[in-house]
């Protein structure tokens, strides 16, 4: 494996030199030669990685934005000149990787080689796997936070998430103080709608085009999904008798259950596992401030009102989020006719290169790179 990946190095550096002689001459040059690049430096196995050949060290800087009364701690990527550049919101979703862990540090340096100025905002909620719709302005924030940056290219700002965090910047993006200032936005592995989101997940079962299979949802789903359920209920001692059943390792009683409220009732039969009519019942006996929440992080009922061009990727297999929300989404855009779909089998969830051959891994980093290319391309 090792000997086979080196010869696919070799090979793809004898392209990336071809290459590299059209990128004097062209913009779509340039663009080639660093997305293959790109490639290179984020999927793991690749005995080379040339972006670092031709681009300095890319300087990370700690900053703090406001988002309304709050403020933002955030990691800033940029190579460290003067030109003004195109930016990225790059958000990570729930529960993601520490600021020093390896897959970031190496995600936001690439980004920056290929040419972008990266902002990275840490989120509190995401941090402790809550989703929360207060986040959508701390997006919102962040990019007028990089459009007031001097060496940010206000035509050229987008973003791109991961799970969650992709929904979210959908999310952000159809808010009028910022729709018409981003161009772009990367969703990768999120949901479309919350809603069937939750249908999915409590019958083990996806839906898309008159057709349902089976899904086995990752525990991290399953956690996320249980604090924003429970948390929604009215009475404190219901939150705290579901938290325990769950979590906590108490098993209640059917009379147990048939003394809780109606909309307790309700997250406890989502939260047990039934069939998706059932699901659907029950969602309308759930609180409606769960509903609210759920409407409000959901990209299904914002896309009038986001102009940004839509970049949807996803891992046919992923746990996390079923691959239809992705396909839902591309399906409602189709006809703005700028919209990139790609479907993978290599990730696990957001994690490039698992689980495929030498021949599967060439195969899935090629489709990878005419994604990005679209990305890239916008750097310069």
């Amino acid at each position: 494996m090792r000997r086979w990946l080196k010869r696919v190095g070799l090979g793809l550096l004898a392209a990336l030199a071809v290459l590299s002689l059209a990128a004097v001459v062209t913009p779509q040059g340039r663009a080639s030669a660093k997305t293959a690049g790109f490639v290179l430096q984020v999927v793991p196995g690749f005995p080379i990685q040339p972006l670092g050949w031709f681009t300095k060290e890319p300087v990370r800087t700690a900053v703090e934005y406001s988002a309304g009364t709050q403020s933002v701690e955030a990691d800033i990527y940029r190579i460290p000149d003067r030109k003004q550049r195109a930016a990225v919101v790059l958000f990570l979703g729930v529960n993601p990787a520490g600021r020093d862990d390896d897959r970031v540090v190496n995600l936001a340096s690439a980004l920056a080689r290929a040419g972008f100025v990266v902002l990275v905002p840490w989120s509190e909620n995401m941090m402790s796997k809550r989703v929360s719709p207060a986040d959508v302005e701390m997006l919102v924030a962040a990019f007028q936070y990089l459009r007031s940056l001097d060496r940010v290219d206000p035509e050229r700002i987008g973003g791109a998430g991961f799970c969650v965090g992709s929904s979210l910047l959908v999310v952000a993006a159809s808010d009028p103080r910022i729709s018409a200032d981003v161009s772009f936005i990367n969703f990768f592995s999120g949901f479309y709608d919350g809603r069937d989101y939750i249908k999915q997940f409590a019958a083990r079962r996806t839906f898309y085009d008159g057709t349902e299979e089976p899904w086995e949802p990752d525990p991290l789903t399953a956690e996320v999904l249980s604090l924003l359920m429970i948390e929604s209920l009215s009475l404190p001692s219901e939150r705290d008798v579901l938290e325990g059943h769950f979590s906590g390792g108490r098993t209640l009683t059917a009379a147990e259950v048939r003394d809780l409220s109606r909309e307790a009732q309700a997250v406890h039969g989502l939260l047990s596992g039934t069939t998706l009519e059932e699901a659907d019942a029950l969602l309308r006996e759930v609180p409606q401030r769960l509903l609210d929440a759920v409407d409000a992080l959901s990209p299904s009922k914002h896309l009038d009102g986001v102009s940004a061009r839509l970049l949807i990727m996803h891992d046919r297999e992923d746990s996390l989020a079923p691959v239809e929300e992705s396909r839902r989404l591309a399906d409602a855009v189709a006809d703005r006719g700028d919209t990139v779909y790609t479907e993978f089998s290599f990730f696990s969830h957001v994690d490039p290169g698992v689980g495929v051959g030498p021949i599967g891994l060439l195969r899935e980093s090629l489709k990878l790179y005419r994604h990005l290319y679209a990305v890239v391309r916008i750097a310069g």
